[in-house]
């Protein structure tokens, strides 16, 4: 030891640290006028990709636009709660819903929505909820 320098307990010089518990964050509930709204947005944009491809929807495109905008539409009015809540379940549900109605382009429209509510939905969210009611 160094006879200059004052003597310490390891537990004085040292601060006490203690194990917090991590908060738990909590999300916002859904807002279901945000739900029917986005919801109509998805459905005017999904409809003009999809219309690219008419060789492979043909005259069921409105179904397959009908029944995409259902889907996420209950997810919107039931689970969204905000940025780092979109799931990718509810684009395997609308795969799973397009193939099980018989539709055309079940992939193409599965993917196109889960690109479409990766660019918009947190974005608008966010957009909607910095605006004062």
């Amino acid at each position: 030891p160094n006879p200059n320098r004052p003597t310490q307990s390891l537990s004085s010089a040292t601060p006490c640290l203690r194990a917090n518990p991590h908060q738990k964050y909590i999300y916002p509930d859904p807002i279901p006028e945000f739900a029917e709204a986005e919801t109509r947005k998805f459905k005017f944009e999904l409809k003009k990709t999809l219309k690219k491809d008419m060789d492979t929807f043909g005259d069921e495109l409105d179904e397959v636009v009908n029944v995409c905008a259902k889907v996420l539409h209950e997810f919107l009015s039931k689970e969204y709660g905000g940025p780092g809540t979109l799931l990718v379940e509810p684009f395997t549900y609308m795969l799973v819903a397009l193939k099980d109605n018989n539709l055309p382009g079940a992939a193409l429209a599965a993917r196109a929505s889960l690109l479409w509510a990766q660019n918009h939905i947190d974005h608008d969210w966010q957009v909607w909820n910095s605006h004062p009611s």
